[in-house]
C-alpha cells in the first residue's frame, strides 16, 4: 500500500508510486504540468496502480475526450482488471469512472460524493465530482458537493485553498455572488496559483457586469495563472468579455491571437473558448478574417466524439462559420447516429437540447433568423443541461436575442 499527501491509502507495488500520484494531483490543482504523463509512466511499471489509470481516464473525459476514445477504453479496462485487488474506496473510484465513461456524469458525481461521506479528504473524489457536475450543468450539486465536506477541512490540510476555489465556483454558479467572491479571494490569498479560484471571482464580476473590476482582477493575477496551459486560454477569454463590452475589439483580437488560439486539437475546452470568442466578435459586427479556418481543422478530429453537448454546439459554430459544409454534414449525421444509438443521459441531453441548439446556430449563420429563434427559443429554459458555466451559455441568450431582433 501507498499513502498520498492527504493520508489516504491506495494500492501500489512500488514506493515511488505515491510521489507520482501526488505530483499528478499537484499539477491537476493548478492546471499545469503533465498529470497524465506522471500517472501513465508509473501505472505502466506498477501492476497494482489502478488509481493511476482511473484518474488518467477521468482527466481525459473532463477535458472533452470522447468516452469512445481508445485511450479511455484502455484505461477503463486496465483499472477494472485491478479492481479485485484494491481497497473498497479505490473500487468505488473505478465504478464512478466507469459510470462517467458510460455517459452518466451526474450519477458518477453522486458516486464520488458517496466516497466523500467516508473519506471527506479524498481530493480526487471531490475534484472529480466537481468536474462531472460542471459538464452537465448541475450547479446545485456542484455547490453542495463542496459544502458537505468543508467542515472536515481546515488550513492545515493540503489542498484546502483549492477546495475553497472549487466551493467559490459552485456558489457563483448558484447565484450566491457575495459568498462566492469572498471564498474565491480567500483561496487566491492562500495560493495565488489557484487559477480556478481566480476564475470563480472573474465569473462573479462578469455576472454582476463589473467590467472594470474584472479587467483589473485578471490583469493583477495573470502572472500567477498564465503558466496554467489547461486553463489560461479560458482566463484570457474572461478578460475579453468586459473588453468587448467596452468596444475594445482590437485588443480582443490581439488576445485571441496571442493567448487564446495557442491550443492544439486535443484541448477541447480551449477550442470552445476560441469558437465562442469568434462568434461573440461577429455578433458585434467584427470581421474575424480567416481565423475560423484554423478552428475547423482543429475541430475536425472531434466530429464523431459527442463527448458533451456544449462541445457539439461549438463544433457546429465553427463548421458553419468557416463554410465547412462537408464536415458539417458529417458532423450532423454522426450526431444523429449518436442520439439514435445511445440511451444514456448524455445522449438524452444531446437529443433534447444539444441538437436544437446546433440547428439554431446553423440557421442563424445562414441568415434564417426566424428558424434560429424558433430552435434556440424552444430549448432556452433547458440550456443549462448542456454543461459549462452561466457565462459560457450566455452566448445562446445573446444569439437568441439577436435572431429575434433580426427576424422581426
Amino acid at each position: 500500500m501507498a499513502t498520498d499527501k492527504l493520508g489516504l491509502e491506495f494500492t501500489a507495488a512500488l514506493p515511488e508510486t505515491a510521489q507520482a500520484f501526488n505530483d499528478a494531483m499537484d499539477d491537476y490543482m493548478v492546471f499545469d504540468g503533465e498529470p497524465v504523463g506522471h500517472l501513465l509512466a508509473t501505472a505502466e511499471v506498477d501492476p497494482d496502480f489502478a488509481m493511476g489509470y482511473c484518474l488518467t481516464g477521468c482527466l481525459r473525459l473532463f477535458g472533452g475526450v470522447s468516452a469512445a476514445h481508445p485511450r479511455i477504453n484502455l484505461e477503463l479496462r486496465a483499472a477494472k482488471a485491478r479492481r479485485s485487488r484494491v481497497s473498497a474506496r479505490e473500487q468505488a473510484h473505478i465504478d464512478a469512472f466507469e459510470r462517467a465513461a458510460g455517459g452518466e456524469m451526474c450519477q458518477a458525481g453522486q458516486m464520488w460524493d458517496a466516497i466523500l461521506v467516508d473519506f471527506p479528504h479524498d481530493m480526487m473524489a471531490a475534484k472529480c465530482a466537481h468536474e462531472a457536475y460542471y459538464l452537465v450543468g448541475e450547479a446545485a450539486r456542484m455547490r453542495q458537493s463542496v459544502q458537505n465536506i468543508l467542515p472536515a477541512w481546515h488550513d492545515g490540510v493540503p489542498y484546502y485553498g483549492f477546495l475553497l476555489g472549487m466551493g467559490a465556483f459552485g456558489l457563483e454558479e448558484s447565484g450566491e455572488y457575495r459568498a462566492a467572491e469572498e471564498m474565491g479571494r480567500r483561496a487566491v490569498a492562500m495560493d495565488p496559483r489557484d487559477c480556478w479560484a481566480v476564475h470563480a471571482v472573474a465569473h462573479v464580476m462578469e455576472m454582476e457586469r463589473r467590467g472594470e473590476e474584472g479587467i483589473a482582477w485578471l490583469r493583477q493575477t495573470s502572472e500567477h495563472w498564465d503558466h496554467a496551459k489547461w486553463l489560461r486560454g479560458h482566463l484570457w477569454w474572461h478578460l475579453c468579455l468586459p473588453l468587448m463590452a467596452q468596444g475594445d475589439f482590437d485588443r480582443v483580437l490581439a488576445i485571441f491571437d496571442q493567448h487564446v488560439s495557442d491550443c492544439d486539437k486535443d484541448m477541447v475546452t480551449r477550442l470552445n473558448d476560441c469558437t465562442s470568442l469568434l462568434w461573440r466578435l461577429e455578433l458585434n459586427g467584427i470581421d474575424v478574417e480567416d481565423r475560423w479556418d484554423q478552428l475547423v481543422d482543429l475541430w475536425a478530429d472531434h466530429i464523431n466524439d459527442h463527448a458533451f453537448a456544449l462541445a457539439d454546439t461549438h463544433i457546429a459554430m465553427a463548421m458553419v462559420s468557416a463554410g465547412g459544409e462537408k464536415k458539417l454534414g458529417r458532423f450532423l449525421e454522426s450526431q444523429h447516429a449518436y442520439i439514435e444509438g445511445e440511451s444514456n443521459t448524455n445522449g438524452q441531453i444531446m437529443e433534447q437540447v444539444g441538437r436544437a441548439l446546433c440547428e439554431g446556430i446553423i440557421a442563424f449563420r445562414r441568415g434564417d433568423h426566424a428558424l434560429a429563434a424558433e430552435k434556440i427559443g424552444a430549448v432556452h429554459d433547458q440550456i443549462h443541461r448542456i454543461g459549462g458555466s452561466n457565462a459560457q451559455r450566455d452566448l445562446f441568450r445573446i444569439t437568441l436575442e439577436t435572431a429575434r431582433a433580426k427576424g422581426a
